[in-house]
């Protein structure tokens, strides 16, 4: 792939070259598991990757909470067209089973004019195509040298469920009166349940403690001296890109912890937990991992209260 770039930048590059031997597992284990075809490309280092999710919109209100629920297996594809509208990039993915998905794209920097739709519902009850995102939208040019995300996307059932709230009509509540309690702001007011993907996200990346710096931190610095050496010298991020479901979940919940006061679990708590779990059996392990996932789920209630930095 040809480059323009300067000789100062010559250092990024090599930079670039070791994040990519030291993430080549987290790449072939990845969220979904994803097809590229680009023609005569050579499959060599990811170039853009779009991230996103896929739900059931199960009370058809185009939008997550409370109703909607992660789709595994679900298919998605990406395609980029010309000026002319002709496909010049295709690549398609299947979400994991907390409804993630990554599609990545080789040699290719530049996604303008590239969408993403749904491309096969693994649930008859929920297979009408439904609103959500489809215009890719670039947040950084470090991670994987181009990093796009797309609002989730839907399915829907055909009617909303039985148990989808409706609308009650009765007289408008009073106003609110003036001067009335001060609005205490993230991260003190309720607890901000963030998933995996949301901590990877770079236009997050300022929520993260100074102490946990994403490409930087080794899993062995957060979590001791049991995880440095099972984990080595994976970073957080690498950690969070992995399909090890404890260590990913613990990630997640440790950010959580550090970044509001009211998670469900403090970060002591965290790290005892998972280092007791981190070499017991796997049914333990398995449990743990739930524990943690369902904390940075809000307990199937949970909403991230991050929003984008101010660069």
């Amino acid at each position: 792939m040809e480059m323009r770039i300067g000789v100062a930048v010559l250092a990024v590059v090599a930079l670039h070259g070791l994040f990519h031997v030291a993430l080549v597992s987290a790449e072939e284990q990845a969220f979904a598991q994803t097809q590229v075809y680009g023609g005569s490309k050579e499959w060599t280092l990811w170039s853009a990757v779009v991230v996103g999710k896929v739900f059931c919109d199960q009370c058809i209100q185009n939008k997550v909470f409370p109703y909607a629920h992660p789709m595994s297996k679900a298919k998605v594809k990406v395609e980029c067209k010309d000026a002319s509208g002709n496909v010049v990039d295709y690549a398609d993915a299947s979400t994991n089973f907390l409804g993630d998905f990554i599609v990545s794209f080789k040699g290719k920097e530049d996604l303008t004019g590239c969408s993403v739709s749904l491309a096969g519902s693994p649930d008859s009850k929920c297979s009408i195509v439904g609103g959500g995102g489809k215009t890719v939208t670039l947040k950084s040019k470090f991670l994987f040298k181009a990093l796009y995300v797309v609002d989730p996307l839907f399915y829907k059932p055909a009617l909303p469920m039985e148990f989808c709230s409706k609308p009650k009509k009765g007289p408008s509540p009073p106003p609110s009166p003036s001067g009335g309690g001060i609005t205490i702001p993230f991260p003190n007011r309720r607890p901000s349940t963030c998933s995996c993907l949301d901590w990877l996200r770079p236009d997050y990346k300022c929520y993260w403690p100074k102490d946990m710096q994403p490409w930087k931190t080794t899993v062995g610095t957060v979590f001791g001296k049991g995880a440095q050496q099972k984990y080595g010298s994976k970073t957080l991020a690498g950690g969070l890109l992995t399909e090890d479901e404890l260590l990913r979940q613990a990630i997640s919940a440790i950010l959580n912890s550090r970044t509001n006061m009211h998670f469900y679990m403090s970060p002591r708590a965290i790290q005892r937990s998972f280092a007791k779990a981190l070499y017991a059996s796997e049914p333990t392990k398995a449990a743990q991992a739930k524990a943690f996932k369902d904390a940075n789920n809000g307990y199937g209630k949970g909403k991230c209260l991050l929003v984008s930095c101010k660069w």
